[in-house]
C-alpha cells in the first residue's frame, strides 16, 4: 500500500513509518528488526505494521540503512 488513497491515515504512511525509523536510528547505534516493529506499533499504531515492510525497503532503496544478518539488525549509515 505505498500508493495512498482518500482513505489512507497519513500517520501509517510509508513516509512517515521511515522518518520514525530514522529517528529511532538517531538515537541508537543499532536496533533488531523486531524491536523496531514494536516501537513502531507502539508509536504509530498497530495498522503501520502493514507498512513497515515497505519503509525499510525504501530506506535501503535510498542508501539510508544497513542490515546485519548475523545480529539481525538494522544501522544508520553514516554518510560523512
Amino acid at each position: 500500500m505505498i500508493k495512498p488513497d482518500r482513505h489512507t491515515n497519513p500517520d501509517y504512511s510509508v513516509i512517515n513509518i521511515s522518518a520514525f525509523v530514522l529517528t529511532q536510528l538517531n538515537t541508537q547505534y543499532s536496533i533488531g528488526y523486531d524491536d523496531l516493529m514494536k516501537k513502531v506499533k507502539n508509536s504509530l499504531g498497530e495498522h503501520a505494521a502493514e507498512n513497515y515492510p515497505y519503509a525499510l525497503n525504501l530506506l535501503f532503496i535510498l542508501g539510508k540503512l544497513i542490515y546485519n544478518h548475523e545480529s539481525d539488525a538494522f544501522k544508520l549509515i553514516d554518510e560523512t
